[in-house]
């Protein structure tokens, strides 16, 4: 193995406005390459977005697998907010025509959008003095016409943080506390957290955001208003960690779900079914065309590659990113697992050029 060009190409990202990263993989349980570049030193902890999806659609998978939970449940089972759910088709507003079910919500087909400042949202947090709880503020998305029929389309969404408040109904425990049960502990995982301590945040990266004249600026180091809540558990975006312990979650399901330590969260059948393909139709495509992930499908909350003409890596491998770039892959047939971790918004260069790249270079690097 030569990882030398990956390290060059990492070493290059503070001149390409990143101003610190960190890269970690590891094959077969065990660490082959790490890498810091620019400010990062390693065991900085950093907001990951939507890379918490991962962690998310893990617990529900083990539920199903419990049978706790099945796919074609309906949400309204759960959540009678969403018995009669709207969609708004063109200027009018008209009952939905599909039942919204859990599957829907997993493979970013229910329909609805990422528009936090909702009036019924936002009403809601107020009522609560700015600390509102995960099922009823959960409740509330439902208020506002779904874009489209479930079923009937792609958007990417609230939706994960939906299937977040159905956890919690169904097992009594909100997703922080499942998590930490089910999957962090079992794994010998101890800084990955919905709601970090003193401690974890003293160790927070520095945050920035590209400006409108693609400069790398500093901002204030915050979460979005659900995902700050004390008592909202953002099944989408809420997870805040280092690198050291998201790995140990990438190792265990790039190894049939088995981590280092001998402990499984999930059989090679839930991860299969995880990463099989979902999305057909212009939705998709139109979106794939946006975020540059060309040559993947989008399963149960993970891309997965569908055409190994368009990247170094096998077919089905999975994983998922952050909106501060941070870049999760997990490969069941290498057994590799690798996590990259920055923190710079809206620099939508990292999931067009900087993660492919990384990621080829990794392949070419083995």
């Amino acid at each position: 193995m030569n990882f030398s060009k990956l390290t060059d190409y990492l070493n290059d990202l503070p001149q390409e406005g990143v101003p610190g990263c960190e890269m970690i993989v590891w094959r077969d349980h065990k660490e082959i390459y790490r890498h810091t570049a620019g400010e990062a030193k390693g065991g900085e902890t950093y907001w990951l977005y939507s890379a918490t999806k991962v962690l998310t659609m893990t617990v529900t998978m083990q539920l199903i697998e419990q049978g706790k939970l099945r796919l074609s449940d309906p949400v309204a089972k759960y959540l009678p907010a969403y018995a009669r759910l709207t969609v708004q088709d063109g200027d009018t507003i008209r009952p939905a025509k599909t039942v919204l079910t859990l599957e829907h919500l997993m493979a970013m087909q229910g329909g609805l959008d990422y528009d936090i400042t909702a009036p019924a949202i936002q009403r809601k947090i107020r009522e609560r003095g700015g600390d509102a709880g995960t099922v009823e503020t959960v409740n509330c998305f439902a208020e506002k016409p779904l874009h489209f029929d479930p079923g009937q389309g792609f958007r990417y969404s609230l939706c994960h943080d939906v299937v977040g408040a159905v956890l919690e109904v169904v097992t009594g425990k909100p997703l922080s506390v499942l998590a930490r049960e089910n999957v962090l502990e079992p794994l010998g995982i101890r800084n990955l957290t919905f709601h970090p301590d003193e401690e974890q945040l003293a160790h927070l990266a520095p945050q920035y955001t590209v400006d409108e004249n693609g400069k790398t600026v500093p901002v204030p180091n915050r979460r979005d208003s659900l995902a700050s809540m004390p008592h909202y558990d953002s099944g989408g975006g809420g997870l805040m960690g280092d690198a050291d312990s998201y790995i140990l979650l990438a190792d265990a399901l790039a190894n049939g779900g088995v981590g280092k330590n001998n402990a499984r969260i999930l059989t090679q059948a839930s991860i299969d079914d995880m990463r099989r393909n979902r999305q057909f139709g212009p939705a998709w495509t139109d979106w794939l065309k946006v975020k540059h992930k060309r040559g993947y499908g989008y399963g149960l909350g993970v891309r997965t590659l569908m055409d190994e003409s368009t990247s170094r890596s096998p077919l089905g491998e999975f994983g998922w990113d952050g909106a501060a770039g941070a870049w999760a892959m997990m490969d069941p047939e290498n057994r590799l697992a690798a996590f990259y971790v920055q923190h710079v918004l809206n620099m939508n260069r990292a999931y067009y050029e900087f993660h492919p790249a990384i990621r080829d270079l990794l392949y070419e690097g083995l």
